[in-house]
């Protein structure tokens, strides 16, 4: 479960209460279960499985109801100031959990619990466990101990030179798409970035693990993998007599079933000509790529410490075209950073519309324990930081408008996900270049299935269409049947 959206998270919360005070058929409950919350990147998301994986081998299974779990789990984003908020407000709506059942277990795990360790156990008292990144193998000590009556937090890392990653079991992997992390923490030090203060400087998993997950995952179905890390186009440093990370792209290339491959998040420092004549050259790499670029501001970029020009970047983007002219770009955008002035926003502004990016991820910046820039004025006022935002969004609405016209009226491959969620009598699946797209079910196509989908209409964040024959006709759908109240 990925959380619950807050307008509806208080009444669900009240009605858990009620259900938890109700009557219980306890024969019928495993003998422990889990409720998971996960908040944050993809990593996060990938972190939380593994959790689960570890928590089976003690007896857990996964629920959805977390009036019936032994143990409430919360993974935590703290990149920036307003989901770490979000994980305390959180805590503070299922607290009546606790005192209802003084046994479950509210565990606490990710980048705030790394950050803020046993003070985290003062501030939220009902919070029996804290943990981070690196002490998922733990578990089982920590649950042991808790059950003895204490309150724990362990947050130290592992040395990079005896770093274990958690073992993937394709088990746990739902649908035909899988994150896979192939490195953990970044070595660049941005003055703005917490995550080497939370997640620790890089580890790269050996190429020979890699490669045995990647087929263990296909091999129980997956079609197609993303491959995770803070930094993830510098992998392989540190692996001496290992492939680097366009070697391990070709490698995974040849893989017997694996349909796509995608990788976030690429840093503009580490992204050469070698990476961009993958998106080329490479069968299975989609023609899709995540190059945060923070600001167009060379000041501001300097300030930030990210070793790149505006016009270097530029550069990164055109040869990435170059290579692949359909490839679809998206970034990482910070406005309001200390010192930016209304002439470096301007300048954002401009690198928008010269680089014309697909989508973009934006942020009022936040200042970030243990971080340089929290050091420096944070001299941009709320409001204007929410005005250049506004702005900066605005802009880029309409360039992504106008970039996803270019879909209507083509045939892309698809591959099939499963229902929509907005409409569970339509399929979704994503394009090679990462748009969402809807479309009426077909005989035969499923989760999993590769299809080829003619788009009939270009909505502000997705695509719709219909299913083609190879041929290049319509394929027949068919409807699904009448029920009551609808």
């Amino acid at each position: 479960m990925l959380g619950i959206e807050k307008s509806h998270e208080v009444m669900y919360v009240f009605f858990c209460v009620l259900a938890f005070t109700g009557k219980k058929t306890v024969t019928s409950l495993p003998t422990k279960r889990v409720f998971a919350i996960t908040y944050g990147c993809q990593m996060n998301v990938y972190d939380t499985r593994r959790i689960l994986q570890v928590l089976a081998r003690l007896g857990y299974e996964e629920t959805n109801d977390p009036t019936k779990c032994d143990l409430f789990l919360i993974n935590t984003c703290s990149v920036r100031e307003k989901p770490e908020a979000k994980v305390f407000s959180t805590l503070a709506r299922y607290k009546p959990l606790k005192s209802l059942n003084p046994d479950m277990v509210f565990a606490v795990c990710g980048c705030v619990a790394q950050q803020h360790g046993r003070a985290l156990l003062e501030k939220v008292p009902w919070v029996d466990l804290v943990f981070g990144p690196d002490m998922i193998k733990d578990l089982p000590y920590l649950l042991e101990e808790i059950e003895k009556g204490k309150r724990l937090s362990l947050t130290k890392r592992m040395p990079r030179a005896s770093y274990e990653f958690v073992e993937v079991d394709p088990k746990f992997e739902k649908g035909p798409t899988a994150f896979l992390t192939i490195m953990k923490g970044c070595d660049k030090v941005c003055t703005f970035c917490i995550v080497p203060y939370v997640r620790g400087r890089e580890v790269s998993k050996p190429f020979a693990k890699v490669m045995d997950e990647v087929r263990s995952l296909v091999e129980g179905g997956v079609k197609e993998i993303t491959l995770l890390g803070q930094n993830v186009n510098s992998y392989g440093k540190g692996l001496e007599g290992n492939p680097d990370f366009v070697g391990l792209l070709e490698a995974l290339n040849d893989t017997k079933g694996l349909e796509r491959l995608r990788f976030v998040t690429s840093h503009p420092r580490d992204a050469d000509e070698r990476m961009m004549a993958c998106f080329k050259n490479l069968r299975t790499v989609c023609e899709y790529l995540h190059l945060p670029v923070q600001s167009g501001s060379d000041r501001i970029l300097k300030l930030m410490k990210r070793g790149y020009t505006s016009k270097e970047f530029i550069e990164k983007v055109e040869m990435a075209r170059h290579y692949c002219p359909d490839i679809a770009i998206s970034t990482d955008i910070i406005v309001g950073f200390p010192g930016e002035t209304l002439k470096d926003f301007e300048d954002t502004l401009k690198l928008l519309e010269k680089v014309q990016f697909d989508t973009i991820y934006s942020f009022k910046y936040s200042p970030r324990p243990h971080t340089p820039a929290s050091r420096m004025p944070d001299d941009c006022p709320p409001e204007e930081k929410q005005r250049r935002l506004m702005e900066l969004q605005s802009l880029q609405n309409e360039i992504t408008r106008k970039r996803m016209q270019r879909f209507l009226g083509r045939v892309e491959e698809v591959l099939v996900e499963g229902p929509s969620e907005r409409n569970p009598f339509q399929l979704c699946g994503r394009t090679r270049t990462n748009f969402v797209v809807n479309f009426d079910p077909v005989d035969g196509v499923e989760a999993g299935s590769l299809v080829h989908v003619r788009i009939t209409e270009v909505l502000t964040n997705s695509l719709r269409g219909e299913i083609v024959r190879p041929g290049g006709g319509l394929a027949s759908t068919f409807q699904p049947e009448a029920t009551d109240g609808h």
